[in-house]
């Protein structure tokens, strides 16, 4: 019996990542994880595509420190990447172009395997962001019989979002959809297929759309990890500590350099070793004292 391969998935998300959240990092994960277990396809790649400072979104972080802030959430993946090029666009790119760039950035490789360029390459030229190695478009393995399809990887408020009236242009969901086609991490509770049933053209497309349930709950947002951040709260464990080590050090977000995260952090670096041996050494001596009070209290109340 001839099985036919899985198809190779490269999953790409848009987005402000106003900050980057640990959140945002899940969604790839999740999608990865309900991708593979179909047998049908094989997610090989992730790419996270910030939008540029063109978008005009208010209180919008630069897209330098937002791609510094992306750079450093991602030290932790072997198989995210963070790619410049929608956020170094002189102008606010639709989602529809950013997915055709990256199909077409695919299809390039794929000839190359068949027909091979000269040896001599282009200068690639850089600018202030993509001067940075990690930053710059990350390589997605082509091999010789098949082009990784791009799927674009969202939210549930996104697939919501195509009915909003003058939002979206109907061409561009279509491509979107038809011609790439959806992962859409999805809440519990929500009802993403009533959403779809309710539209023409996603109910015509539904066969692209590939809902994946979260199941555990988690409503981090960024909008709220700015609010914590502005009424000087905690994040840790909600963003990845070298994000929040960034956001303090360049005071984004209304911080200070001495912020509540950054107030322990700076306190477990200057305390010394010998202060948290004689720290423990003092507890152990307080823990074993009471516990041989109690027995020898347990020991008098036995003989009487």
């Amino acid at each position: 019996m001839d099985m036919a391969s899985p198809k190779k998935v490269a999953l790409l998300a848009c987005g402000s990542y106003n900050p980057v959240t640990n959140m945002h990092l899940r969604m790839f994960e999740i999608a990865r994880d309900a991708l593979n277990k179909t047998g049908k396809y094989q997610v090989i790649s992730g790419m996270i595509s910030p939008v540029s400072d063109n978008y005009k979104k208010k209180g919008l972080a630069s897209v330098k420190h937002r791609c510094e802030m992306l750079k450093a959430a991602l030290k932790t993946s072997d198989w995210i990447k963070m790619d410049v090029w929608e956020c170094m666009q002189t102008s606010w790119t639709r989602t529809a172009q950013v997915l055709r760039h990256h199909k077409q950035q695919l299809e390039t490789q794929y000839n190359s395997i068949h027909r091979p360029s000269p040896s001599k390459r282009r200068k690639k030229r850089h600018n202030s962001v993509s001067d940075i190695p990690e930053n710059q478009v990350p390589h997605v393995e082509v091999d010789g019989n098949h082009v990784p399809q791009v799927k674009l990887l969202c939210g549930g408020d996104l697939l919501e979002s195509f009915a909003v009236p003058g939002l979206w242009k109907n061409e561009d969901i279509e491509y979107i959809v038809g011609t790439h086609g959806l992962v859409v991490i999805s809440r519990y509770g929500s009802d993403p297929l009533k959403f779809i049933y309710e539209s023409d053209i996603l109910s015509r497309l539904k066969e692209n759309i590939f809902i994946v349930t979260e199941w555990i709950y988690n409503d981090i947002s960024s909008t709220k990890i700015r609010r914590a951040l502005y009424r000087d709260e905690s994040v840790k464990y909600l963003v990845q500590d070298s994000v929040i080590e960034y956001i303090h050090e360049h005071q984004l977000y209304g911080t200070s350099k001495n912020g509540s995260d950054n107030k322990d952090i700076n306190n477990l670096n200057s305390t010394s070793d010998q202060q948290v041996i004689s720290c423990l050494e003092e507890e152990s001596s307080v823990y074993h004292g009471q516990r041989r009070n109690k027995i020898d209290i347990s020991r008098k109340n036995s003989k009487s």
